[in-house]
């Protein structure tokens, strides 16, 4: 090797050396490239024993094959699927007459800053328990104010309950029993609060004996998002998470299955 070459090949170890050395120092100084130490997935598996509110146009889940790697070189299911069935968002114009479909939501209303209301303990007790104005200013008065933008999830424990009968609590006289948001306090979020949209644990964000729906109009009425059916809200802090929500962008859709997931 010449002179010349020995020097390039010097400096060529030196430079990368240094790159190196560069790097590591840039990924200690980081410690992570990901900017979260912690993910929660909010989503629960559909299949086709997922509950839904039953009514003359509801109908479970279903799957079947339409092609097989056998017969085709390439497998492919068909869905059978309502779009108010499993971890979902709702949109306006689920109950508002010309309101915001769901590809229309912005983008930065679904990325957001997370607040999760615990009222498990209470819901342990009377499942037509309801999230209060005063559960949102407690929340408040140990976390700060709601963050601007937010998403504020009622955490009930209901996600435990799903592959029960008493997640959707039918009685008798065809009563649903599960907690919810009260009108007076889903008012107070869009009157109040500077909100992007609600989520609870539980297949409706209305208290299920609620058959008129009220925090339902009031909360979509405004052009807020709901999520319903939401999982492991236990597992993320009441403060300091983001919420990444995967909305299906489908021309007119009055909104569908979600996937949603926390990063703190």
């Amino acid at each position: 090797m010449t002179n010349a070459g020995k020097f390039l090949a010097l400096a060529t170890c030196t430079a990368a050396i240094a790159c190196s050395a560069a790097l590591l120092a840039f990924r200690e100084d980081k410690k992570e490239p990901f900017p979260f130490k912690n993910i929660a997935d909010l989503t629960h598996t559909l299949n086709k024993d997922f509950p839904y509110i039953p009514t003359p146009v509801t109908y479970p889940f279903s799957m079947k094959a339409i092609a097989t790697i056998e017969g085709f070189g390439v497998a492919a299911n068909e869905w059978r699927i309502h779009e108010h069935i499993g971890t979902q968002i709702d949109a306006a114009n689920h109950f508002i007459k010309g309101g915001m479909s769901a590809e229309k939501f912005d983008i930065k209303d679904l990325v957001v800053p997370v607040a999760v209301i615990d009222i498990s303990a209470r819901a342990a007790k009377d499942r037509d328990t309801e999230l209060t104005v005063d559960d949102i200013l407690q929340w408040e008065k140990v976390n700060g104010p709601l963050p601007e933008n937010a998403g504020v999830f009622m955490y009930s424990g209901w996600d435990k309950k799903i592959h029960s009968p008493d997640f959707l609590g039918l009685d008798s006289s065809n009563t649903l029993h599960f907690p919810g948001i009260s009108k007076a306090a889903a008012t107070f979020l869009v009157a109040k609060r500077n909100i992007a949209g609600v989520g609870v644990d539980v297949v409706s964000f209305d208290p299920g004996r609620d058959r008129s729906y009220q925090s339902h109009r009031i909360i979509l009425g405004a052009n807020k998002w709901a999520l319903e059916c939401l999982a492991n809200l236990g597992s993320i802090p009441p403060a300091g998470c983001f919420a990444f929500i995967g909305a299906p962008k489908v021309e007119g859709a009055t909104g569908g299955l979600t996937r949603v997931i926390a990063v703190w």
